[in-house]
C-alpha cells in the first residue's frame, strides 16, 4: 500500500466556546485526486440529498395518495415542512424578478408579496385559495409528488368550527383539479377529499399524551389569538374563545407609539425582525419603545387568559403561533407552568395527523 505524504497548508486556527479551545489545521494531500473545494461540495451536496430523502420519508401517503395540511394564517401560509409570508400580487405576465411564482389560470401571483388583512371568513376572499394552491405544491415537490391524487387538511378557529366547516371545506372543494406552474414545475393534481380541523387544537397533538387534568392552550397567530381549555385530552368547547390579539396588534402598537413620540413611520419589517430576535439595532428611545410595548402586548394576553380561568396553581399552559416568542421573552410567566411550542409547522402536522386518523376511519365504517 502506497503512503500518503500530507504537508501543512496554512497558519493554524484557534477558537474559544464556552470553556473549550478547538485548534484546526489543514493539510495537503499530494496524491489527492480531488481538491479541497470539491470535497466540500461532494459533502453538501450528500447532506441536500439526505435532507430531501428526510423530507420525503416524512410525508405521509394513504391509498396512493398524500396528505397536505395547510395552515392559512394571516402573517404566513405553513404547511408540514415550510412557511412563507401571506401575501400575493397578480401580474398578467410573468414577472422579472425570480421568487415563488404561481402561473395559473393564465395569471402569474408572486407568493408572499405584500400582506393580507385580517377578515373573519376566508371563504370570501379567493386568493387564499391560491396561496393554498402554492403551499400544495411546495409542499408537493419536496417528495417529487407532480401528479396524483392529494387530501387536503385544512383548519378554522375553533370558536368558528361549527360555523365556518362546511363552508371551508365547500371553498376548497370547489376546484378539484389543481393545474398550474409553480417554480418552473409543472403540477397536476386531483383533490379527492378535504376536511377542516380546529387550529388551536391541531397544534398540540404532539403533545395530547401529556394533557391530563386540566390545561390551557393559546395559539397566538397574526390577526387572532385563540383560547382554549383542555381536559383530559379533549377540547371543552363552550370555554374557547377567539380575541383579536394577533401579533399584529403589537406591530400596529410599536407604529403608533413610534409616530406619537417622534413623528416617524417604520416599517413592519422593522417590527417583525424584533419579534423574531427579541432585540433591534435601532437607537435606545426607538428600543425602549419596542419593549415596553411588548410587555404590555403580553401582559394583554395573560389579562384574557385570566379572563378564561386561566390558574397556573392546577393548569398548564401551551403556547404555539408566531406569538410565541414575545411570550417567552416578555411574558410574566411561571416556567414551570409553560410550554413553548416553537415549530411554526406544529399546526399544519396537527392537521395531517388528524387527517390520516379520519381517512382511516372513514375506510373502516366503508367496510362494515
Amino acid at each position: 500500500m502506497q503512503e500518503r505524504t500530507y504537508k501543512p497548508d496554512g497558519a493554524e486556527h484557534s477558537i474559544t466556546i464556552g470553556k473549550t479551545t478547538f485548534i484546526v489545521s489543514s493539510f495537503t494531500d499530494t496524491q489527492a485526486t480531488a481538491t479541497a473545494e470539491e470535497l466540500i461540495i461532494r459533502m453538501l451536496k450528500s447532506k441536500v440529498a439526505e435532507a430531501a430523502k428526510e423530507e420525503k420519508n416524512r410525508m405521509i401517503h394513504y391509498n396512493n395518495s398524500i396528505i397536505v395540511p395547510v395552515d392559512t394564517g394571516y402573517g404566513n401560509i405553513k404547511n408540514s415542512l415550510h412557511s412563507f409570508p401571506t401575501g400575493i400580487a397578480a401580474y398578467k405576465t410573468k414577472p422579472a424578478f425570480e421568487g415563488k411564482i404561481l402561473h395559473i389560470n393564465n395569471m402569474y401571483y408572486r407568493i408572499g408579496e405584500g400582506h393580507k388583512e385580517y377578515i373573519p371568513d376566508k371563504t370570501v376572499d379567493e386568493e387564499f385559495r391560491l396561496l393554498t394552491i402554492a403551499a400544495i405544491c411546495d409542499e408537493c415537490r419536496s417528495c417529487g409528488y407532480y401528479e396524483g391524487n392529494i387530501y387536503l387538511a385544512v383548519g378554522c378557529p375553533t370558536t368558528m368550527l361549527t360555523a365556518q366547516r362546511e363552508s371551508t371545506r365547500e371553498y376548497f372543494l370547489k376546484n378539484l383539479h389543481i393545474d398550474c406552474e409553480y417554480n418552473n414545475i409543472h403540477y397536476h393534481l386531483n383533490i379527492v377529499g378535504c376536511f377542516v380541523y380546529p387550529q388551536g387544537y391541531a397544534a398540540v397533538t404532539e403533545h395530547l399524551h401529556n394533557m391530563t387534568g386540566v390545561n390551557m392552550v393559546v395559539d397566538i397567530g397574526n390577526g387572532t389569538a385563540n383560547i382554549l381549555q383542555v381536559n383530559n385530552k379533549r377540547v371543552i368547547e363552550d370555554k374557547c374563545v377567539t380575541e383579536k390579539l394577533g401579533v399584529n396588534q403589537y406591530m400596529i402598537a410599536v407604529q403608533k407609539s413610534v409616530m406619537a413620540a417622534y413623528g416617524k413611520k417604520i416599517d413592519t419589517e422593522v417590527v417583525e425582525l424584533f419579534i423574531r430576535k427579541g432585540d433591534t439595532d435601532a437607537p435606545d428611545n426607538y428600543k425602549n419603545i419596542f419593549l415596553e410595548e411588548a410587555e404590555k402586548y403580553c401582559r394583554k394576553i395573560f389579562d384574557a387568559l385570566y379572563r378564561c380561568e386561566y390558574d397556573p396553581d392546577f393548569m398548564k399552559l401551551y403556547v404555539c403561533g408566531g406569538g410565541v416568542k414575545l411570550i417567552r421573552r416578555f411574558g410574566d410567566y411561571r416556567s414551570d407552568r409553560v410550554i413553548f411550542i416553537d415549530d411554526i409547522c406544529a399546526t399544519a402536522k396537527g392537521y395531517q395527523q388528524f387527517a390520516l386518523k379520519t381517512i382511516k376511519a372513514l375506510e373502516k365504517r366503508s367496510e362494515q
